[in-house]
């Protein structure tokens, strides 16, 4: 059997967006024409991003697990959630109470402490 190797999302000329001309049966060799999209990213993002997001979903949201699979830190998968949050268009509300704590302290007003007493006693 032939080895398989990954698709290009982009052309390696102009860098546009490559589409899917031809689909074959590995058993039959039905091959089909026309012209189609990847079903595999539809979101267009980022390949790692889109792989964390397959393993979160496995590990049914646990981060702990997430971390275990992909052999990497805590702080790496609050990254990676962060950035496929983003990705799929969900943005933080920083206008609730919790917004705002979370402001203060991405700032540098208040330290971790502070935050999680006002987060956790309202």
């Amino acid at each position: 059997m032939k080895q398989h190797y990954p698709a290009p999302d982009d052309c390696p000329v102009c860098n546009s967006s490559l589409y899917i001309r031809e689909l074959a049966c590995h058993d039959c060799g039905t091959r089909v024409k026309g012209s189609f999209e990847s079903r595999k990213n539809p979101f267009e993002m980022d390949v790692e991003l889109f792989d964390f997001i397959k393993v979160f979903i496995f590990a049914e949201g646990s981060i702990k697990q997430s971390e275990k699979i992909l052999n990497c830190s805590y702080p790496k998968v609050k990254n990676l959630l962060k950035k496929a949050k983003a990705a799929l268009g969900y943005t933080e509300d920083r206008t609730s109470a919790t917004g705002f704590v979370i402001d203060q302290l991405d700032q540098g007003k208040i330290d971790v402490e502070t935050a999680l007493k006002k987060l956790n006693h309202g």
